[in-house]
């Protein structure tokens, strides 16, 4: 018997155990763990560019870099748990001074100087997810370093880089209600690797957590969203967005985003706050839409009020933080000051397939000191997009924009620097391209 064995492990016939091997190893490849992993490469290449003179002499602001992103995302282990990781590499290819203003690259210093500008690499993501439930009624959890895109009062947003936090997540489905909670206690910025802490604006407090739930219906014609946060000690937020769809072409939307202070804000010295006690932003849309063109138009007005200065409605929780905001006046220069009207249009037509060109133009006026501040922008932008052949998973995004404003105290404080008791006019130029490319190799 020992011979008849040796034979056939000379000859090549795979004894019962080379065949257990195998089978253990199929078995282990048809887990859904691994069969349903996904893995996928993308770049993007960024590059911004301001002149203005708002706060100070006339200066250019302007970054350039390349990244190259690398997403792996498991299946479930179970059914139930699973890991996503993300790493991204960002090359510096070109920098001025205020480079740190447009949050593409890292500042290696305490100034704006150019040769501080690096670029860096990172672990974006890398969280531990889990499942619970099925189509109709579900729960989707995460643990660890993750982005968080308008979940609660808390959202990411992406130049080279996408930030993230550290912290928990969940969303509760059932059928068209979603419930979500999430807590974070530190981030990783967009434009750097390094670990930060939440700081109130003032920098003198760290923001221990910020905690948010929301609660939601959605379905195709209709959105009703609620969100409430708390930025621990220092602001309370509430959220609420509204979206109907009276026919196909018709969307009909609403924005109202609120903050309250909280002890260690109003701890801040004056000059630190953006408020006095409380800012709200209310804003409205109307939106028609073509097969080949489209258009939008919103109105929003900000209060906001500020004991002997302009108050401003600020998008964010506090320094290091990014927050929900899909209101129209978020552009270029934030149209947010107390008493601002600001009118908002959005107009796109594809001339050709997958390429649409458009105005993204901003209007706002409020009052000071009997002062009627003027102020503005006008954008054009182009957005090539393919959805089918070589070129799928590709877009470039270009647009340049001239804007009209007002000289101002500092470049924190938005209060208009007076000149014989009339505000000072504040020209910029701006621009942008934006090129993408993504595909999958799992």
């Amino acid at each position: 018997m020992k011979i008849k064995y040796l034979i056939m492990m000379l000859i090549g016939i795979p004894s019962c155990s080379t065949f257990a091997n195998e089978a253990m190893n199929n078995s282990i490849l048809d887990n859904a763990f691994f069969k349903d992993s996904k893995f996928g490469f993308s770049t993007r290449n960024h590059w911004k560019y301001l002149k203005e003179n708002a706060a100070q002499p006339k200066e250019v602001h302007s970054a350039w870099g390349q990244a190259f992103t690398f997403d792996y995302k498991s299946g479930y282990l179970l059914d139930i748990i699973g890991f996503d990781v993300t790493y991204s590499n960002i090359i510096k290819l070109g920098a001025s001074d205020y480079f740190a203003t447009r949050n593409l690259l890292y500042n290696d210093g305490k100034s704006y100087n150019k040769h501080h500008a690096h670029g860096f690499n990172k672990f974006t993501q890398r969280y531990a997810k889990v499942k619970l439930g099925n189509d109709a009624i579900n729960f989707n959890g995460k643990a660890g370093w993750h982005s968080l895109k308008d979940l609660g009062v808390i959202s990411s947003t992406q130049h080279l880089t996408r930030n993230s936090y550290l912290g928990y997540s969940g969303i509760f489905k059932y059928d068209n209600i979603y419930f979500s909670l999430a807590y974070i206690n530190s981030t990783l910025p967009r434009e750097s690797s390094k670990k930060l802490h939440f700081l109130t604006n003032d920098r003198k407090k760290v923001i221990n957590n910020i905690s948010t739930a929301e609660i939601a219906y959605k379905d195709k014609n209709i959105t009703l969203d609620y969100s409430y946060g708390v930025a621990k000690d220092y602001l309370r937020r509430h959220a609420i967005e509204l979206s109907y769809k009276p026919i196909q072409k018709l969307i009909l939307g609403g924005q109202f985003y609120g903050s309250y202070a909280l002890d260690n804000y109003d701890a801040m010295k004056q000059n630190k706050k953006e408020f006095e006690d409380h800012a709200w932003h209310y804003a409205t849309d109307v939106e028609w839409k073509e097969q080949d063109w489209s258009v939008k138009v919103g109105l929003a007005y900000t209060d906001a009020n500020k004991h002997n200065a302009l108050g401003h409605y600020n998008r964010h929780l506090g320094k290091n933080t990014r927050a929900r905001f899909n209101g129209l006046a978020a552009a270029g220069a934030d149209y947010m000051r107390d008493g601002e009207l600001v009118l908002t249009t959005v107009m796109s037509y594809d001339f050709v397939k997958d390429n649409s060109t458009g105005l993204y133009m901003n209007y706002g006026q409020f009052n000071y000191k009997h002062n009627t501040l003027k102020n503005g922008e006008v954008n054009v932008f182009d957005i090539w997009k393919p959805t089918s052949g070589a070129f799928k998973n590709f877009s470039i995004l270009s647009k340049v924009g001239y804007g009209w404003s007002y000289k101002t105290v500092s470049a924190s404080d938005l209060t208009p620097k007076l000149r014989h008791g009339k505000y000072q006019r504040s020209p910029s130029l701006s621009a942008e391209t934006v090129i993408d490319y993504r595909f999958n190799l799992l």
